[in-house]
């Protein structure tokens, strides 16, 4: 009879199934689930992998909850409230050609009040300064008409910046009769025909703004 480590030839097979099994069981693990003693722990991996779905998950939700509330607010500041009455495309554009408006008109009026009072200095005495500031107003009258010119209006209120155009037009063509007087006495006999210009412009002037929705022509 042949002797073994395991007494006979049936235990010793028996035993190596055994050993067989246990080997295939370790080959199966994953090197993670050892500590860096060699000392095996079977949960170590799965509870790594359940962390790393948990974190993954958590981004998702946060990207989707930042995402949504993108769509809802847009840039609007937080605790704002969305307008319940948006202005239409056509009320958009109306503001924007008001701002335009305003944008042209303020500095070419004061400018004309600056010029208009020098003017009423020197038409008294001085025919060469009052002539000067005459064509000064000229030319600020002619920018006030180009860049009104460029403005894009609706088409109601366009109609009235073509009105307010050639009304401002004929009153520089007096203005430059004016500039062109010989004398103190006939620079001064033009100034009704220049004041009646003026009288029909304030009239345009009135009618856009009541289009474009703004306050009245302020006095001078």
């Amino acid at each position: 009879m042949t002797s073994s480590w395991y007494g006979n030839s049936g235990e010793a097979d028996q035993a190596s199934e055994y050993e067989d099994e246990d080997n295939d069981h370790y080959d199966d693990q994953d090197d993670s689930d050892y500590y860096d003693d060699g000392y095996y722990e079977p949960e170590r991996g799965n509870r790594a992998r359940r962390v790393t779905i948990v974190i993954a998950s958590t981004v998702a939700a946060v990207l989707v909850i930042a995402g949504i509330a993108w769509l809802v607010f847009g840039k609007r500041p937080p605790g704002t409230a969305p307008d319940p009455n948006p202005p239409s495309a056509a009320q958009v554009r109306l503001a924007a050609a008001a701002r335009s408006y305003l944008a042209v008109a303020t500095p070419s009026d004061k400018t004309l009040d600056v010029e208009e009072d020098a003017y009423a200095d020197d038409e008294r005495d001085n025919l060469a300064a009052a002539k000067a500031e005459l064509r000064a107003q000229v030319v600020t009258e002619r920018l006030f008409d180009k860049e009104l010119a460029a403005i894009k209006f609706p088409a109601t209120v366009e109609a009235t910046a073509q009105a307010l155009i050639r009304a401002n037009e004929a009153r520089f063509r007096v203005t430059l009769r004016q500039a062109r007087a010989k004398t103190l006495a006939r620079l001064r006999a033009l100034d009704s025909a220049r004041k009646a210009g003026d009288a029909a412009v304030e009239v345009q002037a009135e009618l856009i703004r009541k289009q474009l929705h703004l306050p009245p022509v302020p006095s001078s």
